[in-house]
């Protein structure tokens, strides 16, 4: 069960490189996957021929008719889908816009994590810390399954250091470094598309 839980804590390194460079939009449901393919399509449809109606009506049913359709235009004409569209997509009913016309005002807009709790866009991206608290994660269960190894030979003496000498204790603790990396690589996923959002309703907005 110890090698077993190195192999997880490696798999969950290789999949959040995954989940950033390919598979972003494998997290979105079906309707999801359909309203992106369709509004990318129309969002390019309607800057070529500057026919608006498909691509307003597509954008008002997705995310309400109020939206603003200059960031609804920015985030699905964008090349790289993961961009702003698909964090768009995911997020879109944590969003609340203050009774301004949605997507006017990027310091208008609030996200609702918890019923009790909604704060501003994150204008910081954490992505970078948090993918290095996954590797450090990964290294430190490696570290232990050699300890477990290696106190077989050579039991720890040392009395704080004591519970190294017991697979049981190791095992527990390395799944609770596997269980933290899933924690943190869906807390990544999360922030980060908040972060794009972010992005998105600031530099986009028209």
């Amino acid at each position: 069960m110890i090698f077993v839980g190195v192999t997880v804590a490696l798999y969950q390194v290789y999949d959040i490189h995954y989940n950033i460079n390919i598979g972003n939009d494998k997290k979105l449901s079906k309707a999801d996957k359909s309203r992106l393919k369709v509004l990318s399509e129309q969002a390019k449809t309607a800057q070529q021929n500057h026919a608006w109606a498909d691509f307003e009506q597509s954008a008002a049913n997705a995310f309400g008719p109020e939206f603003n359709r200059d960031i609804a235009l920015a985030a699905f004409s964008e090349e790289e889908a993961g961009s702003y569209a698909i964090p768009l997509l995911r997020r879109k009913k944590r969003l609340s816009f203050n009774g301004v016309r949605e997507g006017a005002e990027s310091n208008c807009i609030k996200v609702h994590h918890l019923p009790f709790w909604k704060t501003t866009l994150p204008r910081t991206n954490i992505r970078a810390a948090l993918i290095i608290l996954v590797i450090l994660n990964c290294f430190l269960v490696q570290l232990l399954a050699a300890m477990s190894v290696y106190t077989l030979g050579y039991p720890v003496s040392t009395p704080w250091l004591a519970w190294l000498n017991d697979p049981m204790a190791v095992m527990l603790l390395i799944y609770a470094f596997i269980f933290a990396s899933l924690l943190i690589t869906k807390f990544d996923r999360y922030m980060h598309d908040l972060y794009q959002l972010g992005k998105l309703f600031k530099n986009k907005a028209v």
